[in-house]
């Protein structure tokens, strides 16, 4: 039987904000993945909600692949910070997502 992990359909797929999931340091043990556990993030724990905001308006909403196929890019959801990085992190993290986004209309 194969396991968890093996049933993400590619783990060098981007997700919807533009992280490669296997690039992540969550990647497999916090997190399998946005397409797999469909936004449920490990992050939400410091938040109140109950998805990813950008996963819910580009997946659920939208019904967009990824947030570089959405006119708003970069919208209001990307000014959010994850509180689990620096502020130096978190500037890194939004330049290269923002970078493959713009990259793959």
């Amino acid at each position: 039987m194969a396991s968890d992990l093996s049933m993400h359909k590619n783990e060098n797929e981007m997700s919807c904000c533009g992280t490669i999931c296997n690039e992540c340091e969550n990647y497999p043990h916090y997190c399998r993945g946005c397409s797999s556990i469909k936004g449920k993030v490990y992050w939400l724990e410091f938040t109140e909600e109950k998805i990813c905001p950008v996963y819910n308006c580009c997946i659920t909403k939208k019904k967009l692949y990824h947030c570089g196929q959405c006119g708003l890019l970069p919208c209001s959801k990307f000014k959010r910070k994850d509180p689990t990085k620096s502020i130096e992190e978190n500037k890194e993290i939004l330049e290269k997502q923002l970078a493959k986004l713009n990259n793959h209309h």
